[in-house]
């Protein structure tokens, strides 16, 4: 499995993970995902898949140490302490991910809605 392949599979795993921890209203896209969907919607489709990675999710690797990190940003419904919301996130996406041996992740809450 490539590493560009390994990435967007944890990467859909985490933002699956997150979205289904009560009181999250939707993953946040950041500025790179929100351009990165002006320039796809004119971009020929690649053949290979459908070219679409979760938003509001972002995957790196240190390539010094090999551990991934993933940060999700998301937004809460109302009503809903943030605390509470990010550590179910949390402990959902590193059991979605548990497969891989060294994986870090951050949760940051971007709004209330």
């Amino acid at each position: 499995m490539t590493a560009d392949t390994l990435r967007d599979r944890l990467a859909e795993a985490a933002a699956g993970a997150a979205q289904d921890v009560p009181g999250v209203a939707f993953l946040r896209p950041g500025v790179v995902d929100l351009l990165r969907t002006r320039v796809a919607g004119r971009a020929p489709r690649p053949a290979g898949g459908s070219g679409a990675r979760p938003q509001g999710v972002r995957v790196s690797r240190d390539e010094t140490t090999g551990a991934w990190h993933i940060d999700i940003r998301l937004v809460l419904h109302r009503g809903h302490r943030a605390l509470d919301v990010t550590r179910a996130v949390h402990t959902a996406t590193l059991a979605a991910v548990r497969t891989e041996p060294s994986v870090s992740v951050r949760v940051t809450v971007t709004g209330v809605v």
